[in-house]
């Protein structure tokens, strides 16, 4: 799913000469710190500091001022409208969602340091706690370390027809950052630099309740939510399993050897085995003259888990979700009004879940559509009309595609007919000898 917003300042956030960077003679408390704690972190990690981190400080409203001028700078009008409408169509956000503004007010509630990765300086807002400060700052300079060995802002470069893969790169940058702010404490403490279980559930427990201290953040809609908080809860366990099976090799091999998707986040046995996430083929759907790309991308575990999660209820979303084996979704304008349409296909590991999956994707279109009039149900096949157009959904073998959108009712038939199933049988097969592998 598109999430370029979301990842460019969650975790691209290059602050470029916004604030000039404070000189080492204007004695700060906070930052006095700095070198002390790359020390630590480079015992820890067993990476050295190649070189000092330049910092500064900015206020919450410069933080604002620049985000916006960012937006302008790195993201085409028509980029944004992309992935909004991305969102709007899989039914993830509302109708009357503003990404842009979003994005903005989301990341300033939340913003506390940033590194910035092209720049290598460290920022932190003024009206930070003397307290938060120097965890943040074990946070960042864990960035900054990683930055010299691994040039994070090449490893966070963003692919736009792979998300999901450029999720799993933001949740190995922040995951390992959030395992070694605690790492620091730890060793700051004496104890060994080695997070236990309950140190690490309470970074999840504390990124859920956190939502209760931000209320921009607690009125957007799950999926907003949660990919911002999946990099640092998701991110964290992940590494910390690395960590457990490789040792000090983990600091490098995450970067090295990153994984391909958020599934391999969310289960790092799929990692270590370097499962490859499936390609389903999209529907042949023909455009009224000839359409035009608006977006394309993948849609991965993480996307479904939310997808269901918001219709279906977390229970359900956590029996269905692990087993994906791989998504795509295109979105083509169509006709003389240049409507768009969604192209989607899914890939599972049997067929009786990609059923499972066909049978509530029915209920997700019926829940995130004010009107939808079915015509067609039966076990392979669901269709009718939507709030935006006609509607196909298909499931053949262990794969389940969809067109909705549509505007055309003689496209709209064909599709309909088991002609237009050709090509997904070949999909069902290619998906089972890529799950099978």
């Amino acid at each position: 799913m598109s999430r370029r917003l979301v990842s460019a300042f969650i975790a691209l956030l290059a602050l470029f000469a916004l604030v000039a960077a404070r000189p080492r003679a204007n004695v700060d408390p906070v930052f006095a710190q700095i070198d002390s704690i790359v020390k630590s972190l480079s015992e820890i990690t067993g990476l050295p500091e190649k070189h000092t981190v330049p910092y500064g400080r900015m206020s919450k409203r410069q933080l604002r001022q620049f985000l916006s001028k960012r937006i302008k700078k790195t993201l085409m009008p028509e980029e944004i409208r992309a992935d909004e409408l991305a969102l709007k169509m899989f039914g993830l956000v509302p109708q009357d969602f503003d990404l842009k503004k979003s994005t903005i007010d989301l990341l300033t509630e939340q913003a506390a340091a940033f590194y910035d990765y092209d720049e290598k300086k460290l920022f932190l807002l003024d009206d930070s706690s003397f307290d938060s400060e120097t965890t943040t700052l074990a946070h960042e300079l864990s960035h900054a370390l990683a930055d010299q060995h691994f040039d994070l802002s090449k490893f966070m470069e963003e692919t736009p027809s792979n998300d999901d893969e450029n999720l799993a790169h933001t949740a190995v940058v922040e995951g390992q950052a959030s395992w070694l702010m605690i790492a620091y404490g730890l060793k700051q403490s004496g104890q060994a630099p080695v997070p236990t279980p309950e140190m690490l559930s309470s970074v999840v427990d504390s990124s859920e309740t956190s939502m209760q201290e931000y209320p921009v953040l607690k009125g957007s809609p799950l999926y907003i939510q949660q990919s911002l908080l999946f990099p640092y809860t998701e991110g964290t366990l992940f590494f910390d399993a690395v960590y457990k099976k490789m040792g000090k090799e983990a600091f490098r091999s995450v970067f090295e050897h990153a994984p391909v998707d958020s599934a391999e986040i969310i289960h790092p046995d799929r990692y270590f085995a370097h499962e490859k996430p499936a390609k389903p083929d999209l529907p042949k759907f023909t455009p009224a003259n000839g359409g035009k790309e608006i977006t394309e991308g993948s849609v991965g575990e993480f996307d479904h888990e939310m997808l269901i999660r918001q219709y279906a209820g977390e229970k359900e979303a956590g029996l269905i979700a692990p087993h994906l084996r791989g998504g795509q979704f295109k979105i083509l304008e169509s006709g003389k009004q240049h409507k768009p349409v969604l192209e989607y296909a899914s890939a599972w590991d049997s067929e009786a879940q990609a059923t499972r999956f066909f049978s509530w994707y029915e209920k997700i279109l019926q829940a995130k559509w004010k009107h939808c009039d079915v015509s067609l149900s039966a076990i392979d096949i669901f269709a009718g009309t939507g709030d935006n157009g006609y509607f196909v959904i298909r499931l053949t073998g262990s794969t389940v595609t969809s067109v909705e959108g549509l505007n055309d009712v003689e496209e709209w038939k064909r599709l309909k007919t088991p002609s237009a199933v050709q090509s997904a049988s070949k999909v069902a097969f290619v998906s089972r000898i890529v799950a099978a592998r």
